[in-house]
Formats: structure tokens, sequence, C-alpha cells
């Protein structure tokens, strides 16, 4: 009888090693983002986080969010226009764009980012 071989899954391998994998630190990024919709101040590394929301003009809007994973964008040539209607602007759309990242709809296209040339 043949052996079966199995390869252990990324982020199990993470998990055991006791770091996150980039899929936890986006889905982190997103709570940042999230909170400072809010109002609050968040503190990355020794200033202060970035948001991602932009002007639209390139994109004949009022304002875009940029998503990004690390330094590199998640969408390279688009972005995500923002509804400003909203009491938080950005929040309906974080959130929106956390449940794909939790059902896992986003894991190649998060992997596509980290591996392409930064910005």
């Amino acid at each position: 009888m043949p052996l079966k071989l199995v390869r252990k899954k990324k982020a199990k391998l993470a998990a055991a090693s006791g770091k996150k994998s980039t899929i936890e630190k986006f889905n982190d990024a997103i709570g940042n983002q999230l909170r400072m919709a809010s109002g609050e101040k968040v503190k990355k590394g020794r200033g202060l986080a970035k948001s991602w929301m932009k002007d639209g003009d390139e994109y004949d809007v009022e304002k875009v969010l940029e998503p990004r994973v690390g330094v590199r964008l998640l969408y390279p040539k688009s972005s995500i226009v923002v509804n400003m209607k909203q009491k938080n602007p950005p929040t309906n759309e974080l959130k929106e764009l956390r449940e794909m990242v939790v059902a896992g709809k986003l894991n190649n296209r998060i992997y596509k980012a980290v591996a392409a040339k930064k910005d």
C-alpha cells in the first residue's frame, strides 16, 4: 500500500509558530480602519496609522477606499467607492470587506498583492 502524503496548510504553520498569517494581519488592518472611521486615533509602530480613504477625483466620485496589504494595494488598478451619505463614511464598505476576508473570498487576492512589486 503506497504512502499518502499531505501538506500542512499555511495558516496552520503560522498559528503553530505564534506568528500571524497575512490574512489575519489584513483582517486586523481592517479593524484599525474601522476604529479610525469612528474617530479614534490608532497607533501603529511609532506613529499613527494612515487612512485608506483617498480623494476620488481620478474616478469621478467624492471619495474612494484603497485597501492595502502592508504597503501594497489590494486592488492596484481600481478602488472601492465610498458612500458619503452614511454616518461614518467607510464603515459599511470596510465591514463588507471584512466579511469577504473571513469567508475566504479574498485569500488569493491578498497573497497576490503580497507577491507583487512595491508601489
